[in-house]
């Protein structure tokens, strides 16, 4: 067998895969878009505001380097649609009603896609900008952008809650539960990005852009 015709075949598996992966990442976005437009619809601002930040996000390495292939993992979009999927259910009324924990699974999906997008926010800094960061600061800037935006949240739903009497915040204790799931998951998916990170193959790293995410061991001496 030739040379040429091994490489063929070395290439043709990666290039299907980074295909299937690209569609992949398509479709889940595609769940985004359409949620996105659905809560435009509807007027609900605060969810308007979360779509329009993800999508934004979501295509900005797409259109920057020319590159369909640039999309963001699949599995990263499906986490940035399912809050929006969870808000816009049919049966999300009656299930919040029936079962007692399907507003923490809520605040936790949500809390899953303030992470992705504090994630994706620390890499395309790190594409477009100077700033560079190490993994543990990377992950404690994701931690705390979670909970800040989510503290920000909560002033929204408090907002429309008095302006329009629509009843986003029962007690005081549900607004405390709701941030006490962010931290939580916001903890978690904080790690769970570094080991991501750590065990993606470096030829899909690069693909995706995840290669800018420098590791900064010390600063230079000066001479």
């Amino acid at each position: 067998m030739s040379s040429d015709s091994k490489m063929k075949k070395s290439v043709i598996p990666s290039d299907r895969r980074r295909i299937i992966e690209a569609e992949a990442s398509w479709i889940a976005s595609m769940l985004l878009f359409f949620a996105t437009v659905y809560v435009t619809v509807k007027m609900d601002i605060l969810w308007v505001v979360f779509g329009i930040a993800a999508i934004s996000l979501y295509i900005l390495p797409i259109v920057s380097m020319r590159n369909p292939f640039r999309a963001l993992p699949w599995e990263m979009a499906l986490l940035l649609a399912a809050p929006l999927l969870l808000h816009i259910s049919e049966g999300s009324r009656t299930l919040m009603e029936e079962i007692g924990w399907w507003n923490d699974l809520t605040s936790i999906a949500f809390a899953f896609s303030l992470t992705t997008i504090g994630f994706m926010l620390t890499v395309e800094l790190q594409m477009y900008t100077r700033v560079r960061m190490n993994r543990p600061f990377a992950i404690l800037f994701v931690v705390l952008f979670t909970l800040g935006i989510s503290g920000f949240w909560h002033i929204g739903q408090w907002v429309d809650q008095k302006l329009y009497g629509v009843e986003l915040l029962t007690s005081n204790g549900a607004a405390m539960m709701g941030l006490f799931w962010t931290l939580v998951g916001g903890v978690f998916m904080g790690f769970a990005y570094d080991a991501y990170i750590r065990t993606m193959p470096k030829g899909r790293r690069e693909r995706l852009g995840f290669i800018y995410l420098w590791e900064v061991t010390g600063r230079k001496k000066r001479t």
